[in-house]
């Protein structure tokens, strides 16, 4: 069960023009799922006086619940794809899943303004949402008609979703695809002298 407390499992930069704020995630898969799309700089749109959004091109995992309060400086899942910051502390009957909260959220409204502000998000240095990952150069592509192809020397790969769960596992060189749905996955390489992890998104 994800801990729905603030001691997540990463850090992340929250960038708003010259100004950055410092947000702890929580320990969920939706937090995961948001960590590896980073670094990511999008354009967040203003709403009801309180919050800005973005809608991503994905979808991420959701569990969501309503908290009853917002707080100024929470980080939340609507739906399945819609990112949104809060500046305003305030209640609600509305459902999101926990991404991250802001540690010191006291200016978070005036960086934001009033208008509609570019927000770039990323994970700090040392520390990282998945175990054992390793964002190294993994030699693959993705065919026109849905077939990963690896073009290294490696005992077996795998795929694995945002939770680490195995989807699909071969010893061969390629990989379908077509049977999986658009979002963000691990891939993770079996060699002789080392295990490779890295996130790869589906688009199709």
């Amino acid at each position: 069960m994800s801990s729905m407390n603030a001691q997540g499992i990463s850090k992340i930069k929250i960038t708003i023009g010259t100004t950055s704020f410092v947000a702890t995630t929580y320990d969920n898969a939706t937090a995961k799922a948001f960590i590896a799309l980073l670094p990511m700089t999008v354009t967040m749109n203003e709403l009801n006086g309180n919050e800005k959004y973005n809608y991503l091109s994905g979808n991420l995992p959701n569990s969501p619940v309503n908290p009853a309060t917002i707080n100024n400086g929470d980080l939340m899942l609507y739906g399945s794809n819609c990112i949104v910051l809060f500046y305003e502390t305030f209640s609600t009957t509305y459902s999101y899943t926990k991404i991250a909260s802001v540690d010191s959220p006291t200016n978070l409204k005036t960086a934001l303004g009033s208008n509609n502000p570019t927000v770039t998000f990323e994970v700090m240095n040392g520390t990282t949402a998945i175990d054992d990952l390793k964002q190294n150069s993994i030699d693959y592509k993705i065919t026109s008609d849905g077939i990963l192809q690896y073009t290294g020397t490696a005992k077996r790969i795998s795929l694995w979703d945002i939770n680490g769960r195995i989807l699909s596992s071969t010893t061969s060189q390629t990989l379908n695809m077509n049977n999986f749905s658009r979002g963000v996955y691990l891939l993770r390489i079996e060699e002789e002298s080392q295990n490779q992890t890295r996130t790869i998104k589906i688009k199709y």
